[in-house]
């Protein structure tokens, strides 16, 4: 004999498919988030690996770029007492001078082949990033602020300065003479009296 189902009493309501669909949506829709968060993560740390790889390789390129700088920095007190040595012979026709000439002609064609390059900024504007001022003097002919001599050279290594060429920069002579008309008005009080 079967037995019958028996029907849901008539007041009980059906359970409805919003509460089941509710019931199993909030799991899954807390799950698509947990998946969304750790997808978000392992993009960040991929992308920081990657950035971590890129600076990597830019320090290596850097390395290899720059690797002879501090040698190059060693060499800079001999290039200049080369330059001391040619100015210290009183003839031109010296063959000692000749051949200081020729020693300092090939080890700067060899260091400029390796990237290294003068600064030797006579006649040109004052330029903080390649020049050090040690001097501003008053030059008639020259125009204020352009260099008019250069007391020690200065070098560059590929994009960075080694050293900034010391140079001595042309003031403006009206400036130049007020200047130096309040240094002799004033005296070691100050106030243009001496005591």
């Amino acid at each position: 004999m079967k037995k019958k189902h028996a029907a849901p009493p008539p007041d009980a309501a059906p359970e409805s498919t919003e509460t089941k669909d509710a019931a199993e949506s909030s799991p899954r829709d807390a799950e698509i988030e947990r998946l969304r968060a750790r997808e978000d993560e392992l993009l960040r740390t991929v992308a920081e690996y990657q950035n971590i790889n890129r600076r990597r390789r830019q320090d290596v390129a850097n390395a290899l770029k720059y690797a002879a700088e501090p040698f190059l920095r060693e060499l800079l007190p001999v290039l200049d007492d080369l330059e001391r040595a040619l100015h210290a012979f009183p003839s031109a026709d010296d063959p000692h001078r000749t051949g200081v000439a020729l020693v300092q002609d090939r080890l700067n064609k060899i260091l400029e082949r390796e990237g290294l390059e003068a600064i030797r900024p006579h006649q040109q504007p004052f330029d903080p990033a390649l020049h050090d001022a040690i001097a501003h003097l008053p030059v008639p002919d020259a125009v204020p602020g352009t260099v008019v001599e250069v007391a020690v050279p200065g070098y560059r290594f590929r994009d960075r300065v080694l050293r900034h060429a010391k140079v001595v920069v042309a003031a403006d002579p009206l400036e130049a003479a007020g200047e130096a008309k309040e240094n002799t008005t004033d005296g070691p009080t100050g106030n243009g009296e001496d005591r």
